[in-house]
């Protein structure tokens, strides 16, 4: 998660297969939940995660899309933040890859009571700062990556660091010679179902370890030693840390990657009416006429495990498959129900928002601070068999920023 940033005039996000269905959202114009140019707390104060809602015990609704020095916007209603300068959490830039504590993202949230805030973090051990490292000297090829425990006991005001080993780590000590990115990566938000814990990660292929999105559960009065990975055939994957000892057999600590996902899945929302899951992917897919199209793709599933592939919701040209011309690139989708009565906001009715980081492309074809947090308006009927489909307005209030 690099630094970079963006923004596009005439971009559209667009339904596939629906041409017919009306005027498509206008992400040059689409409503802001967070106005970099307003509103930042610093140059680097940008929304580089999915967003992520939950709230609190008061009744307010909370809204973090981390960053290497994550804050948090605060509001009456989900369209109503004020943004709160104060840095919730951030990484000690540990040099040592055993502590899993070099550049941290908070980027899952759960709570009950909206006081004791569970989270997870995106922790990026970034070997070519650190002199001595990574014999390749270039972030990319340096990068481990790992998934930490944090927590917050004020209602979301501070996350420290939790003790003890990572969430999900590779049973392989990090390599200075390493040539590419390696570990776990980008947690999707923490939802509840049947009765447990849940969240997505993405891997990357390494040694035992194959290429895919993983699922990990816990028991919902668990802590961070209680999270297993799907092995294939259940859920008794335990990840090892190879700086705590030995570890004999590296293959039975790794996930197995579910069938039919090629990218992270970074936002599940469940639909009570109809049973379902909705989960949306930022990536480079194939339509059904075969063509390759950058955006959000949409997944729908009733058991975690099985996922039907939706096609492309909304297409868009993404951070790390940019079109110069364009002028902004789309990152971190989430989806969200700014009316839901569920504390994270993840139980959904017909209409929801879908959230999109959007970064101004420099005139070299970078990215910088600039980003701003929009969102789009879902439709998705409460019947089985219905698609969700992006639609240009929804049933929410008039956003009060334009």
């Amino acid at each position: 998660m690099r630094r970079g940033a963006g923004r596009i005039a005439a971009a559209v996000l667009a339904w596939a297969g629906m041409a017919d269905a009306g005027p498509a959202p206008d992400l040059g114009s689409a409503p802001l939940l967070f106005d970099w140019s307003a509103e930042r707390c610093g140059r680097w104060d940008i929304p580089d995660a999915p967003a992520r809602f939950w709230r609190d015990a008061e009744g307010r609704i909370h809204m973090i899309a981390g960053s290497d020095q994550s804050r948090q916007s605060v509001g009456q209603a989900a369209d109503r933040l004020a943004r709160v300068c104060a840095v919730v959490h951030r990484g000690a830039d540990d040099p040592d890859p055993a502590a899993r504590n070099d550049r941290t993202w908070v980027s899952s949230i759960f709570t009950r009571d909206g006081l004791r805030i569970e989270a997870l973090g995106h922790m990026e051990y970034q070997g070519d700062r650190h002199p001595g490292a990574c014999a390749a000297g270039r972030y990319m090829a340096c990068w481990r990556n790992a998934v930490v425990a944090l927590e917050s006991r004020d209602g979301g005001e501070s996350f420290a660091r939790l003790p003890g080993p990572p969430v999900a780590a590779l049973p392989y000590r990090y390599d200075p010679g390493q040539t590419r990115r390696s570990g776990y990566f980008t947690p999707s938000n923490i939802f509840e179902a049947d009765g447990v814990l849940n969240v997505f990660v993405f891997a990357e292929a390494y040694d035992a370890q194959r290429r895919g999105a993983c699922l990990l559960r816990r028991r919902v009065d668990g802590g961070p030693g209680d999270w297993r990975a799907w092995d294939g055939q259940g859920f008794s994957a335990r990840f090892a840390d190879p700086y705590r000892g030995a570890v004999a057999d590296p293959d039975a600590h790794v996930c197995a990657p579910l069938p039919g996902l090629d990218a992270t899945l970074s936002s599940v929302v469940f639909q009570p009416a109809t049973g379902r899951f909705l989960a949306v992917s930022p990536r480079v897919g194939r339509d059904a006429g075969g063509a390759r199209r950058a955006g959000i793709w949409a997944y729908v599933s009733r058991d975690l495990i099985h996922w039907d592939d939706l096609g492309l919701l909304a297409e868009a040209p993404l951070l790390w498959a940019r079109d110069c011309g364009q002028g902004a690139a789309y990152a971190y989708p989430s989806l969200v129900d700014p009316d839901s009565p569920a504390p994270m906001l993840d139980r959904v009715d017909d209409h929801l928002w879908l959230t999109l980081t959007r970064m101004r492309l420099e005139a070299d074809c970078r990215v910088g601070p600039e980003r701003d947090l929009i969102r789009v308006h879902v439709n998705w009927p409460a019947q089985a068999g219905s698609r969700p489909e992006l639609a240009a307005s929804g049933p929410d209030r008039p956003d009060p920023r334009r």
